[in-house]
């Protein structure tokens, strides 16, 4: 039975993934404000290393970052590496430090992702030499970031109601 349940959350998160990348990537399909979209796959990944063990959440976190890479048409790589490590790293904060909450994962998210963007904008824009890159950043990037802030809690109440739903231990004393 524990192994059936963990398959089957396992198969939601890919679901879900599918879900969040097509939502993400097709064009009029999920609404620009302020002309940009939300980077829906990193709130995900966050919300399930809020839940996870290191190892599925290192494993989550690089599939959502190589899915918004490839979603972007970016280098692929940038968000893979970084996801891997930050939902690794949340992930053992949760599971030594912290209870697993929407107050801790939106602190968490509220520093995780203006990082996550601003080092990719400060690449692949500001280190490429594209003219005007200050206009760039307030016109699309401070709005994709609050964008994607805003995200985070639906997609952490879908997340928490598969993990509680879905989880192996029936105990009512779990960390989570």
């Amino acid at each position: 039975m524990k192994s059936n349940l963990t398959f089957f959350r396992y198969f939601a998160y890919l679901l879900e993934i599918i879900l969040l990348c097509v939502l993400q990537s097709t064009p009029n399909l999920f609404p620009e404000l302020f002309g940009s979209k939300p980077l829906l796959l990193v709130p995900l990944a966050l919300a399930i290393a809020s839940k996870e063990d290191k190892i599925p959440s290192l494993i989550f976190g690089a599939v959502c970052g190589l899915m918004t890479d490839l979603a972007s048409g970016g280098a692929v790589g940038f968000f893979a590496i970084l996801l891997t490590l930050v939902c690794y790293a949340e992930s053992h904060i949760f599971s030594t430090y912290l209870a697993s909450n929407l107050a801790t994962t939106m602190i968490v998210s509220v520093i995780a992702i203006p990082v996550l963007i601003c080092l990719y904008f400060l690449v692949f824009k500001v280190f490429a030499g594209i003219p005007e890159v200050s206009v760039l950043f307030v016109n699309h990037y401070i709005s994709r970031i609050v964008y994607t802030l805003v995200t985070v809690i639906p997609i952490y109440f879908v997340n928490a109601f598969l993990y509680k739903s879905l989880r192996c231990d029936t105990s009512h004393n779990s960390r989570r």
